[in-house]
């Protein structure tokens, strides 16, 4: 591995790197008990660990040649059992018969496919020809352990804290990464389940973050039987801190710290031996987001320097850690100190590049597309993506610019679900209601990511029209913020339930031309999930996208808030057309045929 150019002295950083054995993999202190795909496909109920590894029905997953392991992540449907009625089970047998079967690759999902240009659809092919086995939590981990509760440091004997530290090992050690979230309505506990509760608890969010801070980050989101996504970008699909995440025993939030610090460890040494510095500053700046809520120190690698303490300043120590020779220059990524140091939130180390005459206004000239940043991103942008209020604070204090990007800053903020953001920068001045180079507003980000707290904040300082939110419910709908709370609540503030997508007026001449061009693809035969959705926009509805994207929930209160489905788009076609071939639920097909004699409407939901 070569770490340095000819003609410069090796950093610190490259020095450590060099001198790291190889990798041994992550520990794994429970054996990884699985269940072939077969077996899983003939159970009709869930039995716990303990009760399938007595009637033979466990596997100890190696890895071999013929052989391929699946970790599901799912959330749990009852306090004490994860699926009591095998609703959430029936719909992953039907997309596992779906992906070994009919499926000849998993699709990327439209905004992977938009920011990832070398992202591919994943094959099929090997995964047909070889056994495949599958871990999920409750009949791979032990569940009948009579204990209140177990140490994460192993020292008390827990065989389920043992298999718990040994996540990010299963996880490693699986070709496929299943996060099973069916829209699912529990009327006996007044909650619905959705990929939407799914990125919000705390267990999920540890298993995701292990998923994508492992050498393969790319994950397949399985909704129902018909909606099987490739995700491979983090702004895919919103997240948060796995440390902020709902837990149902507050105890098990600080258990996961020691996993959460293993995760990190393990990237921020694997960008290293694979000589990826760019990535190492990423992910060694960003350890206050991923740590964040959780009670333990982030990861440092680099031994004391001599001169660290009192005499080493700020700036100098935040260089060599980082592996940069100079506060102003860029390295091969496109980005420069300033924006690894907004990463981390570091107000100190940001006040001293300043003074060592970083510019506060330098924007990146690459993009970052697994993170999600566009190129011209700047360190405004990256503070107030990841809530970092205090540097973003005094960003503002510095004269930074609160547009100029892809994006603007207020938009970074909104699809982060950030508020305070929100109000620091309105308060500088920033318009509330800006839209970015495609003609999307900050309003339509956070709604179609789900930022609720960010949109209430958005309404509240820009007072937008009804055209404005009735194009915020579209973009929640069509993307991942469709929740029926979501729905409920911009119709509430006047949003049209029968807005139709007008692309010459919602859209600026870019955007049509970027639309326009996939839709062409779609036309010439190149079929693909972005493509599919731009060739239908025009015309379409919130509930023809609620559909199409399988937010069933949204779908159902749309229908509740008296939603036409007559409606045609410049396709022709209607809700009962983007329906069909949907595995819906059923009080989401009871809504149709009841809305259908209603409205008098003839075609059914098939």
């Amino acid at each position: 591995m070569s770490c340095c150019s000819w003609n410069k002295t090796p950093t610190p950083l490259e020095l450590y790197a060099k001198s790291l054995p190889d990798d041994v993999g992550a520990p794994m202190l429970f054996p990884m008990y699985t269940v072939a795909v077969d077996a899983l496909l003939k159970m009709t109920e869930i039995l716990p660990h303990e009760e399938l590894k007595a009637q033979g029905k466990l596997t100890i997953f190696e890895a071999r040649a013929t052989q391929r392991a699946a970790f599901v992540s799912h959330q749990w449907v009852s306090r004490d059992h994860p699926d009591p009625e095998f609703r959430q089970m029936r719909i992953l047998q039907d997309a596992l018969q779906e992906m070994t079967g009919r499926l000849k690759a998993v699709p990327l999902d439209f905004v992977t496919e938009t920011l990832v240009p070398s992202a591919a659809p994943l094959p099929m092919e090997d995964f047909k020809s070889c056994s495949v086995f599958v871990w999920y939590d409750y009949f791979s981990c032990p569940q009948l352990e009579r204990r209140k509760s177990w140490s994460s440091d192993q020292s008390d004997g827990s065989q389920q804290a043992n298999a718990i530290n040994s996540i990010p090992a299963y996880v490693a050690n699986c070709q496929l990464f299943l996060a099973l979230c069916p829209v699912l309505d529990c009327p006996c506990d007044s909650k619905v389940l959705s990929s939407t509760t799914w990125r919000q608890r705390g267990w999920c969010r540890v298993e995701r973050t292990a998923r994508e801070l492992s050498t393969d980050s790319t994950w397949i989101l399985i909704q129902s039987s018909s909606s099987i996504e490739l995700v491979g970008a983090v702004l895919s699909f919103p997240t948060g801190s796995v440390g902020e995440g709902e837990f149902t025993k507050e105890v098990d939030r600080q258990k996961l710290a020691p996993v959460m610090q293993s995760i990190v460890t393990r990237k921020l040494l694997h960008c290293l031996r694979a000589g990826d510095f760019p990535g190492f500053r990423r992910y060694f700046n960003l350890q206050n987001v991923h740590l964040r809520g959780l009670e333990i120190e982030p990861v440092r690698l680099l031994p004391k320097s001599d001169r660290e303490g009192p005499i080493e300043d700020a700036v100098s120590k935040f260089l060599r850690q980082n592996g940069l020779r100079s506060p102003t220059k860029s390295d091969r990524a496109g980005w420069f100190p300033l924006h690894y140091a907004a990463l981390s939130g570091s107000v100190e180390v940001i006040q001293g590049l300043l003074q060592q005459r970083a510019s506060v206004n330098q924007r990146t000239s690459k993009d970052e597309p697994v993170l999600g940043f566009p190129l011209w991103t700047s360190a405004l942008d990256l503070a107030v993506s990841y809530k970092h209020h205090d540097a973003a604070r005094w960003l503002i204090g510095a004269r930074a610019h609160l547009e100029g990007g892809l994006i603007p800053a207020m938009s970074a903020a909104a699809l982060s679900n950030n508020p305070e953001g929100i109000r620091l920068l309105c308060a500088a001045g920033g318009q509330p209601l800006p839209r970015n180079r495609f003609g999307q507003s900050a309003l339509d980000a956070a709604a179609a990511y789900g930022a609720e707290e960010a949109l209430e904040e958005i309404v509240a300082q820009g007072h937008p029209g009804p055209l404005d939110l009735s194009m915020a419910l579209f973009m929640a709908a069509k993307f991942r913020g469709g929740s029926a709370e979501m729905v409920r609540r911009l119709i509430y503030f006047r949003a049209d339930v029968d807005f139709q997508l007008d692309m010459s007026r919602d859209f600026t001449l870019l955007g049509r031309l970027l639309f326009g061009a996939k839709a062409v693809q779609y036309r010439m035969g190149q079929v693909t999930v972005l493509s599919s959705v731009c060739y239908h926009l025009h015309g379409s509805t919130p509930l023809m996208q609620a559909v199409r994207s399988a937010q069933y929930d949204a779908a159902a209160a749309l229908i509740a808030a008296g939603a036409k489905l007559k409606l045609r788009n410049c396709r022709n076609w209607t809700v009962a057309d983007f329906a069909r071939g949907h595995c819906m639920p059923r009080f989401l097909q009871q809504g149709f045929e009841e809305t259908c004699r209603r409205q008098g409407v003839l075609a059914t939901t098939g």
